[in-house]
């Protein structure tokens, strides 16, 4: 006879209870990563966007003919020390190999890093705060003016930006697990952004400092296999381009320390959404105060801040530039004004948004026209080589000042002479004051001896100069 007593069913329910739990906590889970996979696709397809506009059109400025210059440049030129775009140079390299040396080609794996970065900073905002929260800071990120600039050009500042979130959600990862393995990992990405671009990983320290300090007790002695790869790997590599940028000759020797209008403006370039991202940033730190996330706050307020603050003080030894290499703050700020917008009341949040709609539509039609003008920086060496290509009957010999644009000339397939003595020459001048070429400056390339007999502007930076012999 089969026994059908509550006793002996008692057994049975907590197994069918157990079934239909593990059934909901999949189907929630199963929800949850379906809803951050279509936020990541959201917030990557604004990248991508906004990164593909014009992408092509604008000239190549100085800095992006040395890219164009490293995709063919011997192996031995592209690995050596004084190279601050080693890691970068051999991956566009290698991209170049495949998918071709034109303004397009090369400016696209920025495009890429915008697009992975932006996906990263919703990782990261789903386990720092919220969905909406992660949503909206992915797509302020993905929307700020300086990042959209920096996606059109074919530089790594991007990738390095992606890099550098990768390293802080494995930081995130190995504070969890505290495995030797999850340091070891973590240890070697976070070497690769200082690698990739010893300033841009210099001025994260502090923020990963705050996050592990707290925890050091949890994290010895396995934190101490991260600190052995970063001294082993990224330290000798950083002391070393130190080193060797350092002195008159060096590339940036040119450089003074920032102005305060300087440091203001690339505080709000870097902040975002067309300069209010310092203020999100603010309401963002007392949203959290308010939420009794003191600790969350204190640490993206290091992230966000901190790093102009160690760009100053290196500044000091050898100035930097005070955009470009702070880049790897930009998520932090992101972060906070997603927090500002979904963490105050409606009112509030209407007017925020209307406020940022406006700002971000001025600052990145801004950008966009500035594709019209040549590029962004001034520099419209296409339409420059192409003038005096078209005008070379006029001239025996083409010379470029400083000798250092040459690549930018050259990548338009400009045939430059170091030195002539010709009788007529046309000669591409990079300058940042318009000032007149002197004879003591000429004389050492050939023309000293010249009268200038037409300029022809290309941006602020750039002119086409005919000179001719005086009789």
């Amino acid at each position: 006879m089969i026994d059908v007593s509550p006793a002996s069913l008692a057994p049975v329910e907590p197994s069918l209870v157990d079934v239909h739990a593990g059934l909901g906590t999949r189907l929630v889970a199963n929800v949850r990563a379906s809803a951050l996979a279509l936020d990541i696709v959201v917030v990557s397809g604004v990248a991508l966007a906004l990164g593909l506009i014009r992408l092509g059109a604008p000239s190549l400025w100085v800095d992006e003919a040395f890219t164009a210059l490293a995709t063919h440049s011997s192996f031995e030129y592209t690995i050596t020390f004084d190279q601050y775009h080693t890691l970068y140079d051999s991956s566009v390299r290698l991209w170049a190999f495949f998918a071709g040396t034109s303004e397009w080609a090369l400016r696209l794996p920025s495009v890429l890093g915008a697009m992975l970065s932006c996906g990263l900073v919703v990782v990261l905002g789903r386990r720092l705060v919220s969905r909406w929260a992660a949503l909206a800071s992915g797509l302020f990120l993905a929307t700020s003016p300086f990042v959209v600039k920096w996606s059109q050009q074919a530089r790594g500042y991007t990738l390095v930006l992606a890099l550098s979130l990768a390293a802080m959600l494995l930081l995130l990862r190995a504070l969890e697990r505290g495995s030797r393995g999850a340091w070891l990992i973590y240890g070697l990405v976070f070497s690769a952004v200082i690698v990739w671009h010893p300033v841009s990983g210099l001025v994260l320290v502090p923020a990963h400092v705050a996050l592990v300090a707290p925890r050091r007790r949890s994290a010895l002695p396995h934190c101490l296999v991260a600190a052995a790869v970063i001294f082993a790997v990224a330290v000798p590599w950083a002391a070393t381009i130190a080193m060797r940028t350092s002195g008159e000759d060096a590339a940036i020797s040119w450089l003074k320390f920032p102005t305060p209008a300087i440091a203001v403006h690339a505080l709000l370039d870097v902040s975002g959404v067309a300069g209010l991202g310092v203020l999100l940033a603010l309401i963002g730190l007392w949203v959290l105060r308010r939420a009794g996330k003191v600790d969350l706050a204190v640490w993206l307020g290091i992230w966000a801040f901190t790093p102009f603050v160690v760009a100053l003080l290196v500044s000091t030894i050898r100035p930097i530039y005070l955009d470009r290499y702070l880049v790897t703050a930009a998520p932090a700020f992101a972060l906070l004004a997603g927090v500002a917008v979904t963490g105050v009341g409606s009112r509030m949040r209407a007017a925020i948004l209307g406020a940022v709609v406006i700002a971000t539509s001025a600052g990145l039609l801004q950008l966009y026209a500035a594709a019209d003008r040549g590029n962004w920086r001034g520099e419209d060496w296409k339409s420059a080589v192409n003038t005096v290509l078209e005008r070379r009957s006029e001239s025996d010999a083409i010379v470029v000042v400083p000798w250092w644009t040459n690549p930018a000339a050259t990548y338009y397939r400009a045939r430059v002479s170091d030195v002539s003595t010709a009788d007529s020459i046309w000669v591409l001048v990079w300058s940042e004051t318009g000032h007149e070429l002197p004879r003591a400056e000429r004389r050492p390339l050939g023309f000293g001896d010249h009268r200038l007999v037409e300029k022809l502007q290309f941006g602020w930076r750039v002119s086409a100069q005919h000179w001719k012999r005086e009789r």
